[in-house]
């Protein structure tokens, strides 16, 4: 019996306006029928052809009927790019190909967007014409049909040679341009669109094309815009002066604060770091807005039993309570929640940070200065005759600081930090490599928490995950569980993912872990114990999150400890 084989699955594949003017030749007729047009390619023809396209994006094509463009083959019409302006461009991912009559064809990062799709058709007035085009494509796309020129009018504004470059441009130009009004309201309006996006972080990236403009969102960089190289110093020198910074020096490191007053009248702090690179300095500018960064309690997700186990050390009159993860993971702001939730006791609440991030009401809060010797270690000390109740150390990182913080829990204080460990039991072994003695940390050490931030799947665009096999071997699951992933749509930035929540795994000292505090201690021992006493490991709580749906298998299988 013969065995019938399924037809592999092709896309359309536009490479020229001939193709296209032919595929809207077939669509106006009403005698388009996708499996006769003659340009169509498959999947493994397409990913061995360009590399800038996946699986997925594949699949969109095939599933909603949307041929796919090689877009840097094509010249863009200009009368078809002046129908929607680069606001739109950059937030629907979209550039304009061709007006050809009623139509407008667009070639898009997300076709399939509905909404996207519905505010195009009512910029554009003629029919939208979709296409599905890369997302290196199209970001270079915008940057020449878009981002040239704008940077061509801020030019001839400023009065810069296009073909000038950083090693012609003196310092009195610097600072002259870095007060004029084309200069101030094009950083003014990054910063502005950068906190309407939630963007946690603005990148300047300098390099031979020009300087890429990319926002960090939900832990993912996304590319806004690029500025022509002859400009790069005009905007890097308005950063500079807004964070007090020495324009002569190009040579070394910088860091420096402001503020920022959006038209709400919220205030966004700024961290400015600049850096010396080959093809001009580098500029990262960390927005700080307490409106959204400052949680409660409440806010951090907690199950109600480690909810209640936290409130148990938080009424502790004395210990150490640690969070720990890598830089980024949220373990200040667990700090931060616990700190507002403490401060409603009549105690006193002293701070040493590096730097303070926010300012809270009602607690001394203290900065690192390494020049003035005022480091951790000597804060700690101090703060010892400051008849404090309860201590916020921002980071252990030396002996000399964890042995203060020991002796300060020892002598009848709260204290409260962070550490860099991968899950709760390594923090027990790595206080002790640090040279804390056993008989100390078991008498002193109340609970550590371990914790990623996890990015959670746009609700708008859930679709059906992929799992490759080794990922299904590793969790151990069953072969028909289905998780899912966000696609990618206007809603989420093309990111697939919306916000971000802490996932974590509290370990409790109980007397049983005690026993185990030891001189050659063994992390994996504390962390069976802990288990067996109701511990919810990171990596199983990131599952249960993924299949409650809330996060893709993807994301519980990158931010697994093990």
């Amino acid at each position: 019996m013969a065995v019938s084989r399924v037809p592999e699955q092709k896309a359309i594949l536009l490479n020229d306006s001939k193709d296209l003017r032919e595929y809207l030749k077939f669509v106006r007729a009403g005698q388009f029928i996708w499996n006769a047009f003659e340009h169509r390619i498959s999947r493994h023809e397409w990913l061995k052809l360009n590399d800038d396209f996946t699986e997925s994006e594949f699949q969109t094509s095939v599933t909603f009927g949307i041929p796919i463009v090689r877009l840097s083959r094509f010249k863009p019409d200009g009368n078809a790019v002046s129908l929607i302006d680069a606001k739109a461009a950059r937030r629907f991912r979209a550039v304009p190909v061709m007006l050809d009559g009623d139509d407008c064809v667009i070639a898009m990062e997300h076709p399939d967007d509905k909404a996207a799709l519905e505010s195009l058709g009512f910029l554009c007035k003629p029919k939208v014409v979709p296409l599905l085009a890369s997302a290196a494509e199209i970001r270079d796309a915008i940057a020449e049909c878009y981002d040239r020129v704008e940077d061509s009018e801020l030019l001839a504004q400023l009065g810069i040679d296009p073909n000038r470059t950083e090693a012609d441009t003196t310092e009195e130009e610097e600072r002259r341009y870095s007060n004029e009004r084309p200069i101030v309201r094009e950083v003014a309006a990054l910063l502005a669109d950068a906190a309407a996006r939630r963007a946690s972080d603005i990148h300047f990236r300098p390099g031979p094309e020009g300087t890429d403009i990319l926002f960090r969102i939900d832990g993912e960089l996304m590319p806004v815009r690029r500025l022509v190289s002859s400009l790069h110093r005009a905007v890097t020198a308005r950063v500079k002066v807004l964070g007090r910074m020495n324009l002569a020096e190009h040579r070394k490191p910088q860091d420096g604060r402001s503020n920022f007053t959006l038209d709400d009248g919220r205030v966004i702090d700024l961290r400015i770091s600049v850096l010396p690179s080959i093809y001009g300095e580098s500029v990262v500018i960390r927005l700080l807005d307490t409106m959204e960064s400052l949680w409660s309690i409440d806010q951090i997700g907690l199950e109600p039993a480690d909810r209640q186990r936290l409130e148990d050390v938080m009424e502790r009159s004395h210990g150490i309570f640690l969070t720990t993860g890598p830089t980024g993971c949220g373990k200040s702001t667990t700090l931060y929640a616990m700190l507002m939730e403490m401060r409603k006791q009549r105690v006193n609440i002293l701070t040493i940070e590096d730097p303070v991030e926010f300012h809270i009401a009602d607690i001394q809060q203290m900065q690192v200065n390494r020049p003035a010797g005022f480091t951790f270690a000597s804060a700690l000390r101090n703060f010892l005759r400051h008849d404090p109740d309860i201590i916020m150390v921002g980071e252990i990182r030396d002996r000399e600081t964890a042995s203060i913080a020991v002796e300060s829990a020892l002598t009848g204080h709260l204290v409260l930090s962070t550490l860099h460990t991968n899950t709760a039991a390594t923090t027990v072994t790595r206080l002790l490599d640090l040279g804390v003695e056993p008989y100390l940390l078991r008498a002193s050490l109340l609970a550590v928490m371990a914790q990623r931030l996890v990015r959670l799947t746009c609700e708008r665009c859930k679709e059906p995950e992929t799992v490759p096999a080794h990922v299904r071997a590793y969790f151990d699951l069953a072969e028909g569980e289905v998780f899912h992933k966000g696609r990618g749509c206007t809603h989420c930035d093309g990111l697939g993912i919306k916000f971000r929540k802490a996932v974590y795994e509290l370990l409790v000292v109980s007397p049983k872990v005690q026993e185990l505090i030891v001189a050659g201690a063994e992390a994996e021992k504390i962390q069976q114990v802990a288990v067996a006493e109701g511990m919810r490991p990171l990596t199983q709580a990131a599952l249960a999150m993924a299949r409650r749906g809330e996060i893709s298998l993807m994301e519980a299988w990158r931010v697994r400890a093990e």
